[in-house]
């Protein structure tokens, strides 16, 4: 439901660009959302994991997660345009994590519904980079990287470090 009313509140221009990237496991656990997504607008352009999602996202002018997931991780630690929401808000966070989330949600990247991120597509669509390149949509960006999807240059040597403290 937090997904249709997401694409109900996108400007017709916006939704008309948008690809709504199915689970994978759908067709086997039998979610029936090929069929859902067609009765609610059959001009929604799916796809069913064919492609690989890299190469979905290069063509993206930004991406949306509509879950908690180690995808938003890899945008952001990538610097692709990201938006996210989900349902719960907040409470399957920890603690300690909760400020890094509070940042994103301060500059627009983390929203707290459907409608608020749909708005905020609406309002950047015509030069995401503006906003996604701005200093304080960057800085955010960064400390949660630090925190939760740093990628390094030498992931062997650094896991070591790690693993021997």
């Amino acid at each position: 439901e937090d997904q249709l009313s997401f694409v109900k509140n996108l400007n017709l221009e916006c939704r008309n660009e948008l690809i709504v990237r199915l689970h994978p496991s759908a067709k086997i656990l039998n979610w029936f959302e090929q069929e859902r997504w067609s009765d609610f607008d059959p001009n929604i352009k799916l796809d069913f994991g064919e492609k690989r999602v890299i190469d979905i996202i290069k063509k993206s002018r930004i991406v949306v997660h509509s879950y908690d997931s180690t995808g938003i991780l890899e945008t952001l630690s990538l610097n692709i345009p990201t938006l996210a929401f989900w349902q719960n808000n907040l409470d399957h966070v920890r603690d300690h994590a909760i400020p890094y989330y509070r940042d994103l949600v301060d500059v627009g990247i983390f929203h707290l519904s459907p409608e608020s991120v749909a708005n905020k597509i609406n309002s950047i669509w015509d030069d995401v980079s503006t906003w996604w390149y701005s200093d304080k949509v960057q800085e955010a960006r960064k400390r949660f990287c630090e925190r939760f999807s740093l990628e390094s240059k030498k992931p062997i040597s650094d896991l070591k470090k790690v693993l021997t403290k």
